[in-house]
């Protein structure tokens, strides 16, 4: 079955994903577009919290990736609110051409102007995420949009290949990946000349931050009968708390991993199986909870 095919597919299965949380919608105009995104907060809100900003994958919606994540059980329960944008021919700009060529580094920028203009947002504490195309996002927004974006996260997204691509930093970046070996649409071990392996995505960015030491953990296998296992890589160095955290999800497929959603039939039939040791979702923001962006200033 070829790539696009399995993409529509999750476009049809997942559009039944929607979650029942409360969500507000939101539009902003930006470079003579309406661009949408949805908004939501955690309960107190009278003192600035943070936000996570979790991007849809390749012809998904907004609203799919709110119910496909289930973030917001995670994010509200720490302060936390959660912004779910609309991709542009529901999907994000990397770089190929087979999505769009739009400024979505530019229009997440504008996003954050617009809902710190609107609601008590940290801007001390920012994150990206997202899922497939939307964790290829987040790690454009690495090298696009540091300024404003404290730690980066994905979920069965790889670093492009993108020979455009204008990455000028001047901080450490904290990142955590998390990825199925037997991802069939993002490869694990193999570059496909479009992205980089997740292997390489990895290491790409334990190497820019120049972490010398590693440190990988069996996580329990509890639920035996998922056929899949966990391991951690953290990479670190002295004198610095940023950390690059890999967490490979043996055997795990192309899935939210750890979602109650990736259990549906259809999903483990097309995508692989899901694994429930970890929860992606309470990984990331457990991950992001560490870090400010004035930590690097």
């Amino acid at each position: 079955m070829n790539k696009i095919l399995i993409f529509f597919i999750a476009f049809f299965l997942l559009g039944g994903a929607k979650d029942k949380t409360a969500s507000k919608k939101e539009i902003i105009n930006f470079d003579e577009k309406i661009r949408e995104y949805y908004v939501s907060l955690p309960e107190d809100t009278s003192e600035p919290f943070p936000i996570i900003i979790n991007f849809h994958g390749f012809l998904s919606h907004a609203i799919d990736q709110q119910g496909f994540s289930q973030m917001d059980n995670y994010a509200h329960q720490n302060g936390m609110g959660v912004i779910y944008p609309e991709g542009v021919k529901r999907s994000w700009n990397v770089g190929k051409a087979m999505l769009n060529d739009e400024n979505d580094i530019g229009f997440v920028n504008a996003l954050i102007d617009s809902v710190s203009s609107k609601y008590n947002i940290d801007s001390n504490r920012i994150y990206a995420c997202g899922f497939s195309n939307g964790g290829t996002f987040s790690y454009e927004l690495m090298c696009g949009l540091s300024n404003k974006i404290a730690a980066f996260g994905s979920v069965g997204g790889n670093f492009s290949i993108n020979e455009n691509r204008l990455c000028n930093i001047d901080r450490e970046i904290p990142l955590i990946h998390i990825h199925g070996t037997k991802d069939r649409l993002q490869k694990y071990n193999i570059s496909d000349g479009d992205f980089l392996s997740t292997i390489e995505s990895v290491n790409y960015w334990a190497k820019y931050n120049q972490l010398d030491k590693i440190v990988v953990e069996n996580i329990e296998d509890v639920h035996k009968k998922d056929r899949t296992t966990v391991e951690r890589y953290t990479y670190t160095k002295d004198n610095s708390d940023t950390k690059v955290i890999h967490l490979k999800v043996v055997n795990g497929g192309h899935l939210w991993l750890g979602s109650p959603i990736a259990d549906w039939l259809f999903l483990k039939l097309f995508f692989g199986k899901n694994n429930h040791e970890i929860n992606s979702s309470k990984e990331l923001v457990d991950f992001f909870l560490k870090y400010k962006l004035s930590d690097f200033n």
